[in-house]
């Protein structure tokens, strides 16, 4: 705006002035009056926020009490009970926060789910929003009210920095008759900005005129106290945006008139509509429409606290004398000895007659009993000796939880309208980024610390390179990407430019997660899992470690992540092929044994004819008998020989089923490392039902091969049945060979 309001074409006659004067003037005299109301109307409200704030700081008697408890010489004690009980609430809110993760509306949304998660985290992070989330908490506690702003600013680089503000209370403007925790039926939102003089000609070069002539306002906004602080020159100047013919508008102006002429606001929500970057809250609201905190309900408990035990202590400290006149000389001496330990009183009469101290014990102790009550009052309402886990019964670990769910039940109103800010603000990162972030930008995946990953935004890329990525995702083998990379380059229809992660056209859903509300209930849970695994219900190892209170899990998980993990239904299958195996093995060894024994008792019976064969009258004879037993053992031997052959048939196959296992496992592996690129998020369902396929189609074919191997060993077994018997061969009474001939009755291995 220049120096001075120009005037409009549209003029408006004030009857009692004479003069006439612009809409734009009219405009700026309803701000004007606006920020009044919501100085005005609220002013109950706001004298007990400050009350409240005060009781925080141990700022609990007045400067009249004091002065009359002075002149009682009365102690103006002060026993803070309600600062514990705030200070456990803003821990309880440190020990909740949320975090937010997008979720896809539709199927082929779900890894730009991700890109949105991370960058809304992003933000959050580069902005410490939790410090400024704690800062508004404190404010709805103490105050009743809090708010941040969520903005957009050009950085130096060319780019647009998301900005978080914390809001404080006592520059909040807003609709007085606005009566929704949220303000989402307030007419304005605004705030006070104080800032130096020469910086608010620097940013407003044209209101040069108007921040000379400021004029006092209210308490509650001063820096203190004015439109104009005179010893620094520091300006008040007010931010506001308000609805209007459906649409929200933004203002910038002081007392004297616009900083800036209003127009629309330069935000705008995820369907196009302009809305204001404020998300405001309130914790209570009563009948009359007033806002306030959960310190009221403690204000009078406390006040009781302190006056009974400063007045306790007085009665305690001081004597009450019945004194006949003219029993002592100086009274106020008396007074004086009598509130000493070591006080000397002389009277001229005897005690009894003339002196008397009167008895107010009882008032003390009335005093001490009412304070005690006081104190349980106080102790069993807000942030109680329950939620803090502090007892000094007894008790088991379930019973303090017990007792620390239910005092939660009672905070979680107060919790709640935290929790709806916390989306809300949310809900505007996310409108920020998808109106500003239009160029290309990498954010850092925050899961994983340790894990350092990224998702690029925004990113421009070929066709062929995105086909290209998603191929090596799907862990598509060489050949094929080298095909792929070589269509890539020469087919023209490949050179077309795509965006991946375009923040302006994902579609997501966003949702809060909750961080574990104590240590104690996540050790808990933990102990019913250890008790649901020793009653042998089966629980995936990785789960196990996720709900341990291990301080290092996050390592664990990790290395047992890179650790190739083999389907449960191959595990399976490769278990039972493995004790077929191994049964095989057992019957063949058994066959050996017995075969061994055969040629052994043969060998025996070869050295009996040997000895015999002496006798030269019965060489002849015992020649066709060692020639005999040669023969039936040569059969033996080869037996022996096929009975290796199926040894060394047996290790071929388990050798090539174990190759099909490191396999699969490659592949398993692969999954896993496609898993862990920012690529593969974009085909991750697409990629899941490829490895199952793949998977399912090596399962099918590992047990085939086993099924036929099984059953060529055990034709061979049949005619290799260690229960055999060699039957000599003989043509004209002369012994020609040997043969095998099954025994009648022998089983055949299966």
């Amino acid at each position: 705006m220049a120096k001075k309001q120009k005037k409009t074409s549209q003029q408006v006659d004030v009857k009692s002035s004479g003069e006439k004067i612009s809409d734009l003037d009219l405009q700026h005299a309803e701000f004007i009056q606006w920020v009044n109301d919501a100085d005005e109307l609220t002013t109950d409200a706001r004298a007990l926020s400050e009350k409240s704030r005060d009781y925080y700081d141990s700022k609990q008697w007045t400067a009249e009490e004091k002065n009359a408890l002075r002149e009682r010489k009365q102690a103006a004690t002060v026993i803070n009970r309600i600062k514990p009980k705030m200070d456990g609430l803003m821990g309880l809110e440190k020990s909740n926060r949320t975090t937010v993760r997008a979720f896809p509306r539709t199927p082929k949304h779900e890894a730009d789910a991700t890109a949105a998660t991370e960058a809304i985290r992003y933000v959050l992070q580069a902005q410490s929003w939790n410090k400024k989330r704690s800062a508004a908490w404190e404010n709805l506690l103490m105050e009743g009210t809090g708010g941040v702003e969520v903005i957009a600013k050009p950085a130096k680089d060319g780019e647009v920095t998301i900005t978080l503000n914390n809001i404080p209370w006592d520059r909040m403007i807003f609709d007085p008759r606005s009566m929704r925790k949220d303000f989402s039926d307030a007419r304005y939102l605004g705030q006070v900005v104080w800032m130096d003089y020469d910086e608010a000609i620097a940013l407003y070069p044209n209101a040069k005129d108007i921040l000379e002539t400021m004029q006092e306002g209210s308490e509650t906004y001063e820096d203190k106290p004015k439109w104009m602080d005179d010893s620094r020159k520091r300006c008040k100047i007010v931010e506001l945006y308000y609805k209007k013919a459906g649409e929200v508008y933004y203002a910038c102006f002081t007392r004297g008139g616009f900083c800036e002429e209003p127009k629309k606001s330069p935000y705008k929500t995820d369907t196009g509509e302009t809305e204001w970057p404020y998300e405001f809250g309130s914790l209570f609201i009563d009948r009359d429409n007033n806002r306030y905190g959960a310190c009221v309900q403690l204000l009078d408990i406390q006040d009781e606290i302190n006056k009974r035990r400063s007045k306790a202590l007085h009665l305690m400290s001081v004597r009450q004398v019945a004194v006949q006149r003219g029993a002592v000389e100086d009274v106020n001496k008396l007074r004086s000895e009598l509130s000493k330990p070591d006080g000397v009183v002389e009277l001229d009469q005897p005690v009894g007659e003339s002196f008397e101290i009167l008895k107010t014990g009882d008032m003390a102790q009335a005093q001490f009993n009412l304070l005690a009550e006081a104190k349980g009052e106080i102790d069993s309402v807000s942030y109680s000796a329950a939620m803090s886990g502090k007892e000094n019964r007894n008790m088991s670990g379930v019973a303090l939880r017990s007792r620390e769910m239910a005092g939660q039940t009672e905070n979680a109103p107060m919790f709640e309208v935290l929790r709806d800010m916390d989306y809300r603000v949310y809900r505007k990162i996310w409108n920020r980024i998808r109106q500003y972030w239009t160029g290309e930008k990498w954010v850092r995946v925050t899961d994983d610390q340790n894990n350092l990953k990224w998702v690029g935004l925004n990113r421009k890329m070929t066709v062929g390179q995105q086909m290209l990525a998603q191929a090596e995702q799907q862990g598509a083998p060489r050949e094929m990407l080298q095909q792929m990379q070589m269509r890539a380059t020469q087919d023209p229809a490949m050179q077309a430019m795509v965006t991946e992660n375009n923040i302006a056209e994902l579609d997501v859903d966003l949702i809060l997660t909750d961080a574990p509300d104590t240590v104690s209930q996540q050790v808990e849970d933990f102990q019913t899992i250890g008790e649901m695994v020793k009653s042998g219900f089966p629980m995936p190892p990785m789960a196990v470690i996720e709900a341990s209170p291990l301080s290092n899990k996050e390592r664990i998980l990790k290395m047992m992540k890179e650790t190739p993990q083999i389907p449960p239904q191959a595990q399976q299958q490769m278990e039972q092929m493995k004790q077929e195996a191994q049964d095989m093995r057992q019957q063949l060894q058994k066959t050996m044994q017995e075969n061994q024994q055969l040629k052994a008792d043969m060998v025996v019976e070869m050295n009996k004819i040997r000895a015999e064969s002496q006798t030269k009258s019965q060489e002849l004879n015992q020649k066709a008998q060692l020639a005999e037993a040669e023969m039936m053992l040569d059969k033996q031997i080869e037996i022996d020989k096929a009975l290796m052959q199926i040894q060394s048939m047996i290790s071929k196959h388990e050798s090539k089923m174990q190759m099909m296992v490191d396999s699969m496992v490659m592949k398993q592996e692969a999954k896993r490392q496609a898993e862990e690129t920012a690529e593969a998020e974009a085909e991750e369902t697409a990629e899941k039902e490829t490895v199952d396929q793949m998977q399912n189609a090596t399962l099918a074919a590992m047990q085939q091969q086993h099924e036929q191997f099984m059953q060529g060993i055990g034709q061979i077994m049949q005619t290799l049945n260690a229960k055999k018997q060699i039957t000599l061969i003989k043509q004209n009474g002369q012994t020609v060979g040997a043969e095998v001939v099954p025994m009648a009755g022998n089983e055949t291995v299966q």
